[in-house]
This record gives C-alpha cells, structure tokens and sequence, in this order.
C-alpha cells in the first residue's frame, strides 16, 4: 500500500513533476464539465423556458398588447388571490370596490420552475369572488389569471401565491 501511494503524492523520491499537474489540471476540468452537463440536464428537463412559442409572431401583437393594457387600466380592476384552504379563490373589485360578477374567470396555474404541473383551471363564481374546485399542492405557484366578458379579454393578471397546506382534512 505504501509503495502505491507514495506513486501519487510526491515526497523525496518522487518529486512533484509535470505528469502530477497534468493530472490535478484534468480531474479539475473533468469535474467542471460533469457538473456543467448534469446542470444543463436538469435545466432542460424541468423548464423549457418558453413564454411564447414565436416571439417573431408574438411581436406583431405588442400594440394591441399594450392598448389592452391601457383598457385595463384605465377599468381600474383589482384581483386579490386567497390560497388559505388549499384552493385558489380570487376576489375581483372594480374601481369602487364593488364586487365584479358575471364573468368567464379562467387560470392558467403552474409552478415557477415546472412546467409538468401547469394545468387550465375554471374557476366557479362563488359568493365571494370566483373559485377553483381542485385543491393546490403546498408550496409556490404562479396563476395567470384571465376574465372575460363574452370573447373579449377584460382583465389579466400573473400573480405569485403561497399554499402553505393542502386542504383540510
């Protein structure tokens, strides 16, 4: 055993040479390029990291993108999300507070990082706003919401939110 090892750590008889700093220079870059690859791997695995699929094509929407922008706006509409129960409720309010019903309330609710768990949700108009029927897992989740009023898009808005339990049991 002694006689192996003193072949790779240099001493007296076997001084630090060429062929060691090729080695410890190789394993560095070996190292490097595995944990490169296997980050390149995860990163494509778990988010494609598409907005749209034809940003060329999606760029020739921008200005109508941005007059409904304007429209919403202007409508002064606000969403508040409420995950306390496991299940995503939104309260809509328009400009003076009043609460908005009558209207097509969908969402499109996925995690951050995962597009495997995206998933379009209706949601039902309850008393208190609009409500999904499945429950979210723990954790963070990004809901685009969209309300529309017949076919035309009224409001729009993407939303990080915390469930910080399933639903009760």
């Amino acid at each position: 055993m002694k006689r192996v090892m003193s072949a790779f750590w240099p001493n007296e008889d076997n001084p630090l040479n060429g062929w060691h700093f090729f080695g410890i220079i190789s394993l560095f870059f070996v190292t490097i390029i595995i944990v490169n690859f296997t980050m390149a791997f995860f990163a494509t695995s778990t988010f494609p990291g598409l907005v749209v699929e034809n940003s060329y094509v999606a760029s020739q929407n921008y200005n109508k993108w941005l007059e409904a922008s304007r429209a919403q706006d202007a409508r002064g509409w606000d969403a508040k999300f409420d995950t306390s129960d496991g299940i995503l409720t939104v309260d809509l309010r328009d400009k003076s507070g009043a609460p908005i019903s009558g209207l097509n309330v969908s969402a499109i609710i996925g995690r951050a990082s995962d597009w495997n768990e995206d998933r379009l949700v209706m949601l039902q108009q309850v008393t208190d706003g609009y409500r999904a029927d499945e429950p979210l897992g723990p954790g963070r989740w990004m809901v685009e919401l969209k309300v529309r009023s017949g076919e035309d898009l009224v409001f729009r808005t993407t939303e990080p939110v915390m469930v910080n339990s399933g639903p009760a049991s």
